[in-house]
């Protein structure tokens, strides 16, 4: 028989233990509260297809929630480093999720310039390399549409600078509702 708070708490164990053997690269301790996920993912229409790129989905719990609002016409493309992660994500059976076992530096060799909608981030930006980071941000700014949003939450305001310096609007939201709480930025290029 089915037990959905079985099936939580034992992604929450696994993603934990993933967590402790790569902390760099999760960045987190506990996956994303239902919570946080909507501060997140909010804000994206469901009524229309659309692009949008995901970096950094861990075991899927944002990746689950995009699937969930976009419409059917859409598609989500994850970029993933971690392999067990990857793993976790292919078994997710959706036509429109496309699992990259990539860096999300490597975005443009996957989209071409202005044609992504939404780059929704759970990347722990503050743990990675400066010039990687910048990377990774510039490319998402090469990849959007005009009116596309960068999308991002952290546990602390440290890389609010560099989003501000590389968006034309950058608003900050905050939710309690999250083991640790989090910063969530929406960003946008400004241009429509």
């Amino acid at each position: 028989m089915y037990h959905p708070r079985r099936r939580i708490a034992m992604n929450n164990w696994n993603f934990f233990r993933e967590a402790l053997k790569n902390f760099r690269s999760t960045g987190a301790i506990a996956r994303a509260s239902p919570a946080l996920i909507k501060h997140l993912i909010g804000s994206i229409p469901s009524d229309r297809p659309l692009t949008v790129v995901e970096l950094g989905p861990g075991e899927g719990c944002v990746t689950r929630a995009l699937l969930d609002i976009l419409h059917p016409g859409s598609t989500l493309t994850a970029f993933e480093i971690n392999h067990t992660f990857v793993q976790r994500l292919h078994i997710i059976q959706d036509p429109r999720l496309r699992v990259i076992a990539s860096g999300a530096d490597r975005l443009t060799e996957h989209f071409a310039p202005a044609s992504v909608d939404y780059v929704v981030s759970s990347l722990p930006l503050s743990m990675i390399d400066q010039s990687v980071k910048q990377r990774i941000i510039r490319q998402s700014q090469d990849v959007l549409t005009p009116a596309g949003a960068f999308l991002q939450y952290q546990y602390a305001l440290q890389d609010y600078g560099l989003l501000k310096d590389s968006f034309s609007n950058v608003s900050v939201r905050f939710t309690l509702a999250n083991l640790p709480p989090a910063f969530v930025y929406s960003c946008s290029l400004g241009m429509l």
